[in-house]
């Protein structure tokens, strides 16, 4: 992929090779660079490496061959806590601990900072929890801090986990279909107020969607993934390249 102008890149992979077992290859030759600041969105079928390629840029998984850098530090050689402080990851199933409030799941984001110890104990720093509940407020849901995510609805619980990463203070964040079980009118809302958190922040995003009009909405760029290859994308409206792909409307 090429872009124009000289925005530094968030994130580049360089020909990235990812299988699970016996080179029965998920992802083959793989190079992308996101410019920083921008939202991008990754799409395609069900099956095609979509978490795979998210969880490899987001440095939780390592590639089998290639290389990928954030902000041009490559992602293997930065240990566990430095990589948190620059990309944050948002799983499908976002990873919220039940049975504790919105607040203090939120509050999990500042454990880069913090440490284990003072979590497990309860003890945050007062402006530690001061930027929690301004994270909440930032998602439309401050009036909820209080209560255990269990209780929440779909969407509340989606606004929590993008809390909880907002207050890792990230530059990048990664984001795994979290949309997706969310009507299009709430899904379109929190894109909205995702885009507003990501430029307060100046975050760099990159999302995986099914929807089309979603996708169209929130990303600067739209790429698709098939066949273990990415095999098109959009810039605005200009398609960059062009194979068969059908996404989801």
């Amino acid at each position: 992929m090429t872009h124009n102008g000289s925005a530094p890149y968030a994130l580049q992979a360089d020909r990235i090779w990812f299988a699970y077992r016996n080179h029965n290859w998920v992802l083959r030759d793989i190079s992308l660079s996101i410019p920083a600041g921008k939202h991008t969105v990754i799409m395609g079928p069900s099956g095609t490496g979509k978490t795979t390629l998210l969880r490899v840029l987001a440095g939780i998984l390592r590639s089998n061959e290639g290389r990928v850098s954030v902000f041009g530090q490559p992602t293997q050689e930065l240990d566990r806590r430095h990589l948190s402080s620059l990309i944050g990851y948002i799983p499908q199933q976002l990873g919220l601990v039940r049975n504790l409030s919105a607040l203090d799941n939120v509050l999990m984001g500042a454990l880069g900072r913090i440490g284990d110890g003072q979590a497990l104990l309860g003890l945050f720093p007062r402006d530690e929890i001061e930027k929690a509940q301004a994270a909440l407020d930032m998602m439309g849901i401050a009036h909820k801090s209080s209560e255990q995510v269990f209780h929440m609805s779909g969407g509340e619980r989606q606004r929590v986990a993008i809390a909880r990463t907002l207050l890792q203070h990230p530059r990048v964040v990664v984001a795994d279909e979290f949309a997706s079980d969310l009507d299009l009118a709430l899904a379109s809302e929190i894109l909205a107020r995702i885009r507003r958190a990501a430029e307060k922040e100046n975050i760099t995003f990159i999302m995986s969607m099914h929807r089309f009009g979603l996708a169209r909405q929130f990303g600067d760029e739209v790429l698709a993934l098939q066949n273990a290859e990415i095999v098109r994308g959009f810039i605005g409206n200009e398609i960059l390249e062009t194979e068969q792909f059908d996404p989801t409307p």
